[in-house]
């Protein structure tokens, strides 16, 4: 996922006085358990309760400078709290009406801790003092290999007694790439951010981010330890946005957001190999939102509802699915001085 580590605030509330700093905490929550193949919805997975939810909470941590008022450093540390549902199947057993064998049991794994710390610059293009209703920002920063690459959980296999009777063993194995803390492998970030304010107290607004990741892997196995030969494939990410916002409310500083959202990872990477499992796919979401900004307090929050969602091939173009959610939040809340 691409987390937002720019200011939640809009238009010209952005600008920074030199030397002055920000403390920013953001929390990001999804469940994800709608799976998809290319853009056809698995339905099925639902009314058999074979459906994979993966529940993800990250909390990111902020701190922002600016060197000058076109020019700003924000260090963004996240930590994520995240658990992942599965279901086990009974191979001895007749198929079901849709052609599978029956689910018999669920397991659940878990992996929390410190996520990949990002260090972004940005600058302004245009001088902020005489650019108070438009302006547009560029920004090149680095992800951090900090979060745990291969944690380990254990995990149910189906296997029966000496009886012929269900009696899982436990296999551990590394958690699925889907909620490790980190992917194990340095990133460049690229970032945008534009806004103009075309009449009073509306303003237009778009942003970009790309996280490109050239590693083709870290390494970690996927399945078994002892058996397995298939690595994860450490994969590229992006976040594109674009809307608008009105102050309804101006002296309260309260503004009102409406826009759209594309949020994925690519089949093939930026920079270096696209070896190795990856879940390519993205989302196109709506996104309403409240932004508050006065007295050098700032906050947002906004509620992401998917459109369309899509689990493209791989770079091989081999198809497989991939769990997206409904829904997401996002909160953030942060000081200036």
């Amino acid at each position: 996922m691409t987390a937002r580590i720019s200011s939640p605030s809009l238009g010209a509330a952005s600008y920074q006085e030199q030397g002055a700093w920000t403390a920013s905490v953001s929390h990001r929550w999804q469940r994800s358990d709608r799976h998809f193949v290319g853009d056809d919805e698995q339905k099925y997975r639902q009314k058999e309760g074979s459906e994979v939810i993966n529940n993800i909470h990250l909390i990111d941590i902020g701190v922002g400078y600016a060197v000058s008022k076109r020019v700003n450093l924000t260090l963004s540390i996240p930590f994520q709290f995240a658990t992942r549902s599965q279901a086990i199947r009974d191979p001895r057993a007749p198929r079901n009406e849709f052609g599978n064998r029956p689910v018999i049991d669920r397991y659940e794994t878990s992996a929390d801790g410190l996520s990949d710390i990002r260090l972004l610059g940005t600058v302004w293009l245009l001088d902020p003092d005489h650019n108070k209703k438009q302006n547009v920002s560029l920004g090149l920063g680095v992800l951090f290999p900090t979060g745990e690459k291969d944690h380990k959980d254990v995990i149910k296999v189906f296997d029966t007694n000496s009886a012929g009777a269900y009696s899982p063993r436990a296999e551990t194995r590394n958690v699925d790439n889907s909620i490790q803390p980190g992917a194990g492998a340095w990133g460049v970030i690229f970032d945008t951010y534009m806004f103009a304010e075309v009449v009073t107290n509306l303003t237009l607004y778009a942003s970009g981010t790309y996280i490109a990741v050239p590693a083709t892997d870290a390494g970690v196995v996927s399945g078994n330890l002892q058996t397995s030969t298939t690595v994860w494939s450490t994969g590229d990410s992006y976040l594109a946005r674009v809307g608008a916002g009105y102050r309804f409310l101006p002296k309260q500083g309260l503004s009102l957001t409406l826009g759209a959202r594309l949020e994925g990872s690519p089949p093939k990477d930026l920079f270096g190999s696209d070896d190795g499992r990856r879940r390519p796919g993205y989302a196109i979401s709506i996104e309403p939102g409240l932004v508050y900004a006065r007295n050098k307090w700032f906050a947002s929050f906004s509620a992401p509802v998917a459109l369309y969602r899509n689990r493209q091939n791989d770079a091989a173009g081999q198809e497989g699915d991939a769990a997206f959610a409904d829904f997401i939040t996002l909160f953030s809340v942060g000081y200036s001085w």
